[in-house]
């Protein structure tokens, strides 16, 4: 539900992460080499950090289409315990339907939503025997608004070079197709594992499941719809202050749909899902 989206120009936060490429010998805590989770390290009191994400996403039956998708946001270390963000997102979107001789290409740019999120560090997996942490990101924007929660747990082995994490999310709120708004919810289950191969250099593997319904869970008024399950994998580089990520992902083709709707799914995939995404970060702390 929550989308990456991206201008035909480079955004500010884009721009002030590239004034400058200064290098460093090794990772810190708080560096995440995953795209599509949240692990349990949070940036450190006073702390802040700012982060550029872009997404490609392709593939959808009869039609041609494309989606460029990006998001700028700035973390801030409330506390030890507690981390806070805000962020805008924007997309580019290009599709054409095959099934109609002479259609046009449709395109367009807009910005999508903004949204703010906290995080909660129950437990430091440095610390503790896990990590444990809370996410909750409320966000509004021209076709959706609701709320997100997670919760975040980690374990680290082999003296933190190995990573495993994994999130347990829900999400609420309303979304608004061909200018009616319905309320909608989903589940989601993600899990990544990631290793250090050296300071600098970290490789991930990570796997993607949402549950979709139609209503709100929260009420009982929910009806089961899609699930769709990602995977793929992607690699980190850091060289303080600078972090790069990048990863790409393939749906599976394990969907369902409990509607039993006519071509909602296309040998095994959701149809209205995009079957290959590419996810590119860029982050730089700024304290």
């Amino acid at each position: 539900m929550r989308q990456f989206l991206l201008f035909r120009f480079l955004p500010p936060v884009a721009a002030a992460l590239l004034l400058s490429f200064p290098f460093a010998s090794r990772a810190r805590a708080d560096d995440q080499p995953f795209l599509t989770l949240d692990a349990t390290d949070i940036e450190p009191e006073f702390g802040h950090e700012l982060e550029q994400s872009f997404a490609w996403a392709s593939g959808k039956p009869s039609l041609s289409f494309n989606s460029v998708e990006g998001e700028s946001e700035l973390e801030y270390g409330f506390s030890d315990q507690l981390q806070l963000a805000g962020a805008i997102a924007y997309d580019w979107t290009r599709t054409r339907d095959h099934t109609s001789p002479g259609a046009f290409a449709i395109s367009g740019t807009a910005v999508d939503d903004i949204r703010g999120e906290l995080i909660y560090q129950a437990m430091n997996v440095y610390f503790d025997p896990i990590g444990l942490g809370l996410l909750i990101s409320p966000g509004a924007g021209r076709n959706s608004r609701g709320v997100e929660t997670k919760i975040l747990l980690q374990k680290n082995f082999l003296n933190d070079r190995l990573r495993a994490v994994i999130n347990l999310g829900g999400q609420f709120g309303a979304e608004r197709v061909d200018g009616d708004w319905g309320d909608v919810s989903a589940l989601t289950f993600d899990v990544g594992i990631a290793y250090n191969i050296t300071w600098e250099w970290s490789a991930a593997v990570e796997f993607n499941a949402e549950h979709d319904f139609d209503g709100l869970l929260l009420n009982g008024r929910a009806v089961p719809t899609a699930t769709t399950y990602y995977a793929g994998p992607g690699v980190q580089y850091v060289a303080h202050p600078w972090t790069a990520k990048f990863a790409v992902q393939a749906q599976l083709p394990w969907a369902s749909d409990a509607t039993h709707m006519p071509g909602a799914l296309d040998h095994g995939y959701v149809s209205d899902a995009e079957r290959f995404r590419m996810m590119f970060r860029i982050t730089r702390d700024t304290f």
